[in-house]
C-alpha cells in the first residue's frame, strides 16, 4: 500500500511537461521547430530576392522626388511580366562601383536621347519633366549628350537632381538586366 501511496503522491506534485505542439512526439519537436525556423528564413530570403524589399535612400541625386534617409519599397517581381516604363524610378546596379543606384528611366529601347541646354529631348521631342524644379532642368544641360541611339536592351536613367546625379550622362545606358525593380511612392 505504500507503494501505490508514493505514485500517487509523485502524480500530485510533478507538473505535465509543456508540450509546443501536441500532435507531434516530444522527442520530434525541436526538429519541427528547427525546420519552421528554416522555413522562414528561407521564405524571407526567397521574398526579398524575388518579390519585394525594402530599400533606404542614401544620398541626393533623386532630390526634392525622394528624400536622404527615406524608406520605400521596391517591387521586383513586376519586371517578370513587364517591361520598364519611362517615368518609373528604379534601383539599378551601379555600372561604375557596382553597387545599387536609385534613377528614374527617361528613354527605352531604341529611342534617339539628346541632352541640350534647355533640357532632354527623346526622338526629337522635348521631354515633359513636372517632377523636376526649375533649377534641376536647367542644370540637365550643363552636361550636354550628343544624339545617342538606344540598343535593343538599354535604358537611359537620370537622377531628378541632375546637378548632384552620377547616371547615363556620364556612364551611358544601363542594360535590362541591371535595372532591379522600381520605386513605387
Amino acid at each position: 500500500m505504500k507503494d501505490t501511496d508514493s505514485i500517487a503522491a509523485k502524480s500530485k506534485t510533478e507538473r505535465p511537461r509543456f508540450r509546443l505542439f501536441r500532435f507531434v512526439p516530444e522527442s520530434r519537436q525541436f526538429l519541427l521547430i528547427l525546420c519552421i525556423f528554416l522555413a522562414s528564413i528561407g521564405s524571407y530570403f526567397l521574398i526579398s530576392r524575388f518579390l519585394i524589399m525594402a530599400v533606404e535612400i542614401k544620398g541626393v541625386s533623386m532630390n526634392p522626388t525622394l528624400i536622404d534617409g527615406d524608406r520605400y519599397l521596391l517591387y521586383r517581381c513586376t519586371y517578370f511580366w513587364r517591361t520598364p516604363r519611362k517615368g518609373e524610378i528604379v534601383v539599378i546596379k551601379d555600372p561604375q562601383d557596382h553597387g545599387l543606384s536609385i534613377k528614374r528611366i527617361v528613354a527605352l529601347p531604341e529611342d534617339t536621347v539628346e541632352i541640350r541646354r534647355d533640357g532632354v529631348y527623346v526622338n526629337q521631342y522635348k521631354l515633359s519633366e513636372p517632377y523636376l524644379s526649375p533649377s534641376a532642368v536647367k542644370a540637365s544641360g550643363e552636361t550636354p549628350v550628343s544624339p545617342t541611339k538606344l540598343g535593343k536592351n538599354s535604358y537611359f536613367v537620370l537622377g531628378d537632381n541632375r546637378s548632384k546625379s552620377f547616371d547615363s550622362r556620364y556612364y551611358g545606358a544601363v542594360q535590362r538586366h541591371e535595372i532591379l525593380g522600381y520605386i513605387s511612392k
